[in-house]
């Protein structure tokens, strides 16, 4: 069994839930809040994304130690030393030309991201640079909606 923490608002817990049910079970899923950091410090995700910014860094580096992969926002303001030196697939997704999915084109419901070098799925597929089309809900945060799809592709 593998677990998926995500470090986001409290308002795109359940629409993240649902978008991913056909990829991850919900009960995979396990969202990470300065409330609950300390109490779930131990446990080894598999994934990590990380979509809000989150204080405790200290206890953050723990549960980035024990990842596999980190799937940062690079649009939020956070301390990178928490993945210094670490051994773990870093994706990086925004608007930041630097990130691994950048945005390409972006309308009311539409967004066009895209792969900016090759990364390894889940099951050590390689996926090569490419664009992928996202049809989002006009009342989700968009960066949600990208990370969504980055889930989907590192888990299919």
């Amino acid at each position: 069994m593998f677990f998926i923490g995500v470090v986001t608002n409290q308002k795109n817990e359940e629409y993240i839930k649902n978008k991913l049910s056909n990829v991850v079970p919900a009960e995979n899923i396990i969202f990470i809040t300065e409330k609950n950091i300390l109490n779930i410090k131990n446990i080894k995700f598999e994934s990590l994304l990380i979509d809000s910014k989150i204080n405790n860094t200290t206890e953050l580096r723990k549960i980035i130690s024990n990842s596999k992969y980190i799937i940062l926002n690079s649009d939020i303001e956070m301390n990178l030393d928490a993945i210094k030196n670490l051994d773990l697939v870093v994706i990086t997704y925004g608007f930041n030309n630097k990130s691994t999915f950048t945005v390409s084109s972006i309308e009311e419901n539409d967004i066009i991201i895209c792969l900016q070098r090759i990364i390894f799925n889940k099951k050590g597929n390689e996926i090569e640079p490419q664009e992928y089309e996202l049809k989002i809900d006009k009342d989700i945060d968009k960066y949600t909606a990208i990370a969504i799809e980055i889930i989907k592709i590192l888990y299919s």
